[in-house]
């Protein structure tokens, strides 16, 4: 996997869940994990990954790791588009990047999310990198949750391009609510994105943490990309 597909592959998961999550009639099975010693808040995921897809959002990084530097990561407020021939909502995510150690200096890269009226992610597209498809919707996120939920909530199908003629892989997305301090007034969503190619090897994982309060406003933390199989890279994002 090259640094520029990585750097990509940033965008959509960084502006949380928007190309991987969102409402259906199921609900997801949550698993508990074993009690944690602070106490015991709820927080509205669901409402908060509603809240920030809605409004858009802007984030300035500093990368770390195989390359170092900086990166802006915005996504638009919904418009109005298609996906796989029906209408669609569309949010368009931007990454721009710049490097100190690393070759080209610098880059950019857009991509588009797909979502039905209620926000069930469709798929995306990242021209000149990748087309994805849900083919089954994924269940909708729990209107609330507590430290330690986890879930596995959606498979993608990875794509070439939007021919679909030539199958890249899968990505599979999950989340897990993890502890922020002992006040229990805010937590972490940590969503995990892992992709396989074909041959079911795990090319790379990455990891999006955003601070939730109670009431599930969302602040992006940092983005941590760690490639498999085919490359070591490494790349940190943190937010400044």
């Amino acid at each position: 996997m090259s640094k520029s597909t990585i750097f990509s592959l940033s965008i959509a998961s960084s502006t949380l869940l928007l190309t991987a999550c969102g409402g259906s009639s199921s609900s997801v099975q949550t698993v508990q994990a074993a009690p944690v010693a602070q106490a015991v808040s709820t927080f509205a995921l669901q409402a908060g990954y509603k809240t920030r897809i809605a409004s858009g959002s802007a984030t300035n990084f500093s990368i770390s790791g195989t390359c170092t530097g900086s990166s802006n990561i915005s996504s638009s407020s919904p418009g109005t588009g298609t996906f796989e021939g029906a209408t669609a909502l569309t949010v368009t995510s931007t990454e721009s990047l710049t490097f100190t150690n690393c070759t080209p200096t610098s880059a950019a890269h857009t991509s588009i999310s797909y979502y039905d009226s209620s926000y069930n992610p469709l798929g995306h597209s990242s021209i000149g990198v990748e087309y994805g498809k849900f083919l089954t919707i994924p269940s909708a996120l729990p209107t609330s949750v507590k430290i330690g939920d986890t879930a596995v909530f959606g498979t993608e199908t990875i794509y070439s391009d939007s021919t679909k003629q030539v199958t890249k892989g899968q990505r599979s997305r999950s989340y897990v609510i993890e502890a922020d301090g002992a006040s229990g007034s805010t937590a972490i969503v940590n969503l995990i994105t892992k992709d396989f190619n074909l041959s079911n090897q795990l090319l790379f994982t990455q990891q999006s943490r955003f601070r939730m309060a109670t009431d599930g406003k969302l602040t992006a933390l940092s983005i941590d990309v760690q490639a498999s199989t085919t490359s070591t890279n490494h790349f940190l994002y943190t937010a400044n």
